[in-house]
């Protein structure tokens, strides 16, 4: 297993904090691969294919959704986008790996578990799902193809969100019970992030708590890019933009899409991610909304847990530096 591993794993925390955070990884985290549409299943395959467009750091992607073919109980096959369960399920595979049970096998990273120890992470995080419904997101995510291509159209990835999915059988069940082991290998941008280090650490629980999707959107990418953030260093994203690159998009009436971004900035508020926020209306002509700028000021926890983030990222950097992953 490579230093990088190690590194990724939180488990020398102490055992509230281990219980409390995780990881976010650039990149794989900002893609808006998700879909938040109540109805998530699809008939046509013709126009099956989503195409979003996204910023990371300045560069511009374009990224590409094609839904999982899943068949049901009754025999039906059914296409189905990756949405919000998805998410939550990632968000747990994910944190049972930096507390330990993260593997590496053949050049890939992965996790480790028993769906029995996936589902009751969930309902500790405050999410119950049925073992049906965890095995076929489990299922979602490992056929579902995500596309990105950079502003100047190198690809930068073509793959299911999980690399691999090995699933216990119910022969596994049957002689092994409660105890048998699935896998799921990451996908290849999540394993490039470890690799390179571009982790970085936050507060897991609270962004369970955070039951809307287009707040939790918002947290996650404050945790993974507001490294700065205080009172003198506030978060300036503009509505449409802002929007545009997530889930949820922007084709809305102006209202609704105002009325969206204040329900979820309100919604932090509430989560003590973020003190206020201010908003600002671009008007064209004297009346017409067509954008709108915000200045939003962190809460105190949101700043300890950036302080504790750099912290540990200042950590890794120095460890690393003295494995020779990296030179000074």
């Amino acid at each position: 297993m490579p230093p990088q591993m190690d590194l990724f794993s939180l488990v020398d925390l102490k055992r509230g904090d281990r219980d409390e955070y995780s990881n976010t990884v650039d990149i794989y985290d900002a893609i808006p691969k998700y879909v938040w549409a109540d109805r998530r299943e699809v008939k046509e395959l013709k126009t099956a294919t989503i195409t979003r467009e996204c910023t990371i750091r300045g560069q511009r992607f374009v990224v590409k959704l094609k839904p999982a073919l899943i068949e049901k109980r009754n025999g039906e096959t059914v296409m189905i986008y990756p949405g919000q369960r998805e998410e939550l399920v990632e968000d747990v595979l994910r944190k049972l790996a930096v507390n330990g049970q993260g593997v590496y096998l053949k050049g890939k990273a992965g996790v480790s578990f028993t769906l029995y120890e996936l589902i009751n992470e969930l309902a500790r995080a405050g999410h119950t799902y049925s073992l049906d419904e965890v095995k076929e997101s489990l299922m979602v995510c490992g056929g579902s193809m995500i596309e990105c291509h950079s502003d100047g159209g190198d690809s930068v990835i073509k793959a299911p969100l999980f690399g691999m999915l090995g699933l216990t059988s119910k022969h596994d069940i049957q002689t092994k019970g409660r105890e048998a082991r699935c896998y799921v290998q990451f996908n290849p941008l999540v394993n490039e992030a470890i690799l390179n280090l571009s982790f970085r650490q936050y507060n897991y629980q609270r962004g369970m708590d955070i039951r809307s999707p287009l707040a939790r959107f918002i947290y996650k990418r404050m945790s993974q890019y507001w490294v700065q953030a205080s009172e003198h260093h506030p978060y300036t994203p503009s509505l449409i933009s802002f929007l545009e690159q997530s889930p949820r998009g922007a084709d809305f009436p102006m209202r609704v899409n105002l009325q969206a971004m204040r329900r979820a900035l309100d919604t932090l508020a509430s989560h003590e991610v973020i003190e206020r926020y201010e908003e600002e209306k671009l008007l064209e002509g004297k009346q017409k909304v067509r954008d709108a700028t915000y200045t939003i000021f962190p809460h105190p926890k949101f700043v300890k847990d950036v302080i504790k983030a750099n912290q540990r990222k200042k950590t890794i950097t120095k460890q690393a530096t003295t494995d020779g992953l990296f030179s000074e």
